[in-house]
C-alpha cells in the first residue's frame, strides 16, 4: 500500500484561508495576505506580514507533485489547497462586493 494524494472537500471560511495561504507559481511563492513574492516553497511565515502559512495552493500541482510528497513529510500539518478552485471563489467574492 503506498500513500497517494486524494482531493477531499471540506467548507473553509475564504477568509482564513486567503490570510494564511502561500501560493506557488513555476519558480517561486506569493503570500496571498500581502502579496510578498519571490517566496520559497519552504517558506513557514512571510517575512514582509509575517503570517504563518497553513495552506498552500500550486498553479500546476502536476509540476510540483515531488515538493508536495517533500512537503507533507516535513510539514503535516500544512493543508494543500485546489488553486484554481481558490481564484474563482475569489473572484466569486470580488464580485459580489462590486454588485452587491
Amino acid at each position: 500500500m503506498s500513500d497517494r494524494f486524494i482531493r477531499i472537500y471540506k467548507k473553509f471560511y475564504l477568509d482564513e484561508v486567503k490570510t494564511h495561504l502561500l501560493t506557488y507559481g513555476a519558480l517561486s511563492g506569493t503570500c496571498a495576505n500581502c502579496k510578498q513574492m519571490d517566496l520559497k516553497v519552504d517558506t513557514s511565515n512571510c517575512p514582509e506580514c509575517a503570517t504563518e502559512f497553513k495552506y498552500i495552493a500550486f498553479q500546476n500541482i502536476r509540476d510540483h507533485m515531488p515538493k508536495m510528497l517533500r512537503i507533507a513529510q516535513e510539514h503535516p500539518d500544512i493543508i494543500f489547497v485546489d488553486y484554481d478552485d481558490f481564484k474563482r471563489l475569489l473572484g466569486e467574492e470580488k464580485a459580489k462586493g462590486i454588485l452587491g
